[in-house]
């Protein structure tokens, strides 16, 4: 009986590692939970590993979809970094699947928030009135 019970802990310890080693978002940009004041010109997600990202979608609040291309290059990697459309002040979404070397699939989504100030300010002229632009993370 001692036997099977340090087999099942020798077991149950190398099935958990091999669980905690699949790839998983590392950070991103606007990072997860960001309340930003300015809206991002770029999307950047990086994984903690090497990867192909298969699917990359990026939703408002009202399930519109903001149009994202995916990189045309089948290679593994790391980083990724998307040119982003002018964005209207709303909560935005973003769902990825990525498969890892080893082949699994993986998914998640992260999400972050434009306030109104945040619409068009590309194309406005500069604001005489002092405020912060700096992004801040969603309180806890």
């Amino acid at each position: 009986m001692k036997l099977f019970n340090n087999v099942l802990v020798v077991t149950s310890l190398f099935l958990s590692a091999s669980a905690f080693a699949h790839v998983g978002l590392d950070g991103s940009m606007p990072a997860n939970g960001a309340m930003l004041s300015q809206a991002p010109t770029t999307l950047e997600l990086t994984f903690t590993a090497p990867v192909r990202l298969v699917k990359l979608t990026m939703q408002d609040e009202k399930q519109q979809s903001v149009p994202l291309t995916l990189p045309s290059s089948a290679t593994s990697q790391a980083a990724f970094s998307f040119a982003l459309p002018a964005l209207s002040a709303a909560n935005y979404t973003v769902n990825w699947m990525i498969m890892g070397d080893d082949g699994h699939k993986m998914k998640g989504n992260m999400s972050f928030m434009l306030h109104d100030s945040g619409m068009n300010t590309r194309s406005a002229p500069p604001m005489t009135m002092v405020h912060e632009t700096s992004e801040h993370t969603a309180h806890q």
